[in-house]
């Protein structure tokens, strides 16, 4: 017991010592009389003048301290009188029960009304250049220079323990004469609580940060910090800004983040949970605009690499120069990782949204400087006119024909460098697409890009009951851009798809096109004149709408007859196939197989189209055939098999369209001629067939005559043959008889 005692009394012995030593220092010791000293040793330091205005004070308790009051710090040289830094009050002081218990530690640190003055003039010299100059560059560390406690993961440790920060009513001057910019800091307001090593302490902020007639910045930050030996943690962390001026492309700008960071010292990597930032707009490029982002982030120092789990981006955008007046967009990936050493960038399983139509995919950037990318995209249903706001097409009338319509041109300009250094490999695929009153479906698209030539193959779809299969080239290495075309659509209805994008068919039926072109330029002058190709395409059971040419023919007839002309007819052309093929020369197609069956009508035609000038000039030959009435009723007897040319000529929106009569009297006449030749003809050979029949019947009758008197000079010769044989029998009857009257009489002598 007297041990501790003793001990007791020892221990209030020191206390009573060092109290008595500390007001006898509060008694004997006038700080006041060191502030001619210290600004002394400023000035031999830096040049500069530092003075005070108030009185120095100590507090006791509960903390040993000293109280400033206000002083100033002076400008460098040819930067005027005000001066470089000031402050209206400041204290700092030590907690007495932690210097009792010999561990010091440093009460909260009061600033108030501080005030910094940074300034540049047009000669690019600033008022801090003179306090900076004979200190040696710290960026680069000299070789063999320990490293930082972050730098070599050592712990971050705090010997003891602060107080804390205390500033209010602070602000900063920076002003930029050779840049003609200045920006001011205004009420700015910095507390903490009791700062110490696995202590949680709460930290505020908050200040004004304009641009005299460009900007003007409200920041309020609150959080919750935690230094640990490896670790820094920032929880409940909120931070509000307010912007407004024209350094912002908006009218005014409210932005919103929060979350909870985690910074690992020893391995330098970066996370932050329930990450969420909130953005919204009013004004400039959008009338409105909401923009919210969350997600889990990592973020690797040491291997420049970010980790983003569940990224979901939304956005709400308002106003004329909107399509439709309002876009709700939406992009989400299950992660995407950056790598910013390797410029790589990839969103795996994400979602692209844009008002009700959602792609889904994946995007690879390889690397963003270039750029290289690999993407893959799909979707159900893509309504571009729902989300640009298209209206429906509405019949239009004739389209007016302007003379100086050849005359205009329009530059077609490529970013060619930017073209060239593109590497990509994608492929988009909509099942249904929606686009300017068309409706398209299993559409697909395969981009590649190397060394500056992009290839769109296959570009593929299904429309109005056919197949569309094409490609297309852009080759961006050479000075000029260069385009190669080719495509082939089968069973394709024009006529469907002419009402749907015009609202008017003018030509209607089933379409089978196969087409090869090749140009270049970089103005759609160029294009035209470079233009090369073939082209071939066939229509079956169709209809040319806006032109009756069995009605032109009527017309013709009447104009050639001397009659009224007949009424105005349905202006329809029916033909049950049309085709036609030829090759685009330095932008001029060239075709002479035209043809076309319609009704008693056939039709040829041959002739060109210059699409440089957009003119036509192309001559239409059509015959009637048959024998019965016509298209529209008319009796075709007298025109029958007669060829009627009509010309089209003049510019291709409007030309002229004759039935060259002249051509046709000339048809009618050589006609004539031909019909007449055929029945002189027929006469001379009707004629000959006479002549021969005659001849038959002259040497027929000639052969019967002869034969008639061969047969009566017979007869006569076998009669007279006849009488001479008799004469002879008789006469050599006589003779025997007279022989033998003379025999008997011989033998009547004899005997």
């Amino acid at each position: 017991m007297k041990a501790i005692k003793y001990l007791f009394i020892g221990v209030g012995g020191i206390l009573l010592l060092v109290l008595i030593v500390i007001a006898a220092f509060l008694v004997s010791f006038d700080a006041n009389e060191y502030k001619q000293d210290l600004a002394q040793l400023v000035k031999q330091q830096t040049g500069r003048e530092l003075s005070f205005q108030g009185d120095i004070s100590l507090t006791l308790y509960p903390s040993l301290g000293m109280k400033l009051g206000a002083m100033t710090f002076a400008n460098a040289p040819g930067f005027g009188t005000q001066p470089m830094l000031s402050v209206q009050h400041a204290s700092v002081s030590v907690d007495l029960l932690s210097l009792l218990s010999l561990q010091p530690e440093i009460a909260q640190l009061v600033l108030d009304g501080l005030s910094v003055d940074l300034r540049t003039n047009r000669d690019g010299v600033s008022n801090w250049q003179d306090l900076v100059a004979a200190e040696e560059p710290t960026s680069t560390p000299a070789r063999g220079t320990e490293p930082s406690a972050a730098e070599d993961g050592q712990p971050l440790t705090l010997a003891g323990a602060f107080g804390g920060l205390n500033i209010t009513n602070a602000s900063l001057n920076w002003v930029d004469d050779s840049a003609e910019a200045s920006y001011q800091i205004r009420d700015l307001s910095l507390q903490s609580g009791r700062i110490a090593t696995g202590q949680p302490f709460p930290l505020a902020l908050t200040m004004n940060l304009s641009s005299p007639q460009q900007l003007a910045v409200d920041v309020s930050l609150t959080t919750e910090v935690l230094l640990q030996p490896h670790k820094l943690m920032l929880t409940s962390l909120q931070l509000q800004t307010s912007a407004q001026g024209a350094m912002i492309p908006v009218d005014d700008l409210q932005l919103s983040l929060g979350g909870d960071a985690e910074y690992l010292l020893n391995r330098a990597e970066l996370a932050v949970k329930g990450f969420n930032t909130e953005l919204q707009t009013r004004g400039g490029a959008v009338e409105s605009a909401q923009v919210s982002l969350a997600g889990e982030i990592g973020f690797d120092v040491n291997q420049s690499r970010l980790n983003i789990a569940v990224l979901d981006l939304m956005a709400r955008l308002q106003g004329d120069s909107i399509p439709n007046r309002s876009l709700n967009a939406g992009l989400s990936s299950a992660r995407v990782q950056a790598d910013l050493n390797q410029r790589t960038l990839s969103l795996e399983d994400m979602t692209l949204a844009l008002n009700q139509d959602r792609f889904n995919g994946f995007l690879k950037v390889l690397d963003y400087a270039q750029p290289a990318l690999q993407f893959e995209l799909s979707a159900k249903l893509l309504d571009v006119d729902k989300l640009l706001g298209t209206p429906a097409a509405e019949p239009a009338g004739p389209a007016p024909v302007s003379e100086t319509a050849a005359a205009e041109d329009i530059e077609i300009a490529l970013p060619l460098e930017l073209l060239r250094e593109l590497q990509i490999d994608g492929q988009v695929q909509v099942n249904r697409l929606q686009v300017q009153g068309l409706s398209l479906n299993n559409v697909l698209l395969k981009l590649d890009a190397q060394q500056g030539v992009i290839d769109l193959k296959p570009l593929q779809m299904e429309l109005y009951g056919g197949r569309f299969k094409g490609a297309v080239q852009v080759d961006a290495r050479g000075e000029q851009p260069r385009y190669q075309v080719s495509k082939q659509l089968s069973t394709f209805q024009v006529g469907s798809f002419l009402e749907d994008f015009t609202g008017d068919d003018p030509i209607s039926g089933e379409v089978n096109l196969e087409l090869d072109a090749r140009t270049g330029g970089n103005w759609l002058s160029e294009l035209k004149a470079n233009l090369n190709g073939d082209l071939a395409v066939e229509i079956k059971d169709g209809a040319l709408t806006g032109f009756n040419l069995r009605h032109e023919v009527e017309k013709a007839k009447a104009r050639f007859k001397g009659k009224t002309l007949p009424p105005q007819e349905n202006l329809v052309t029916d033909f049950s196939a049309m085709s036609l093929s030829g090759r685009v020369v330095n932008g001029v197609f060239t075709s002479d197989d035209l043809k076309l069956q319609a009704p008693l009508l056939r039709v040829g035609g041959k002739g060109s189209v210059n699409l440089v000038e957009e003119t036509v000039d192309y001559l239409v030959n059509s015959k009637v055939v048959g024998t019965s009435k016509g298209q529209q009723g008319a009796e075709v007897d007298e025109l029958s098999g007669l060829l009627i040319p009509v010309a089209i000529k003049g510019p291709w929106l409007g030309p002229d369209i004759d039935v060259q009569l002249d051509e046709m009297m000339k048809a009618r006449l050589d006609q004539e001629k031909a019909r007449l030749r055929e029945q002189l003809e027929q006469e001379k050979a009707e004629i000959a067939r006479e002549l021969e029949a005659q001849k038959a019947k002259l040497k027929a009758n000639r052969e019967k005559e002869l034969a008639a008197k061969k047969a009566q000079l017979e007869a006569q010769r076998k009669l007279k043959q006849a009488e001479e044989k008799a004469r002879l029998e008789a006469k050599i009857k006589k003779e025997k008889e007279r022989a033998k009257e003379k025999l008997e009489e011989k033998l009547k002598k004899l005997f």
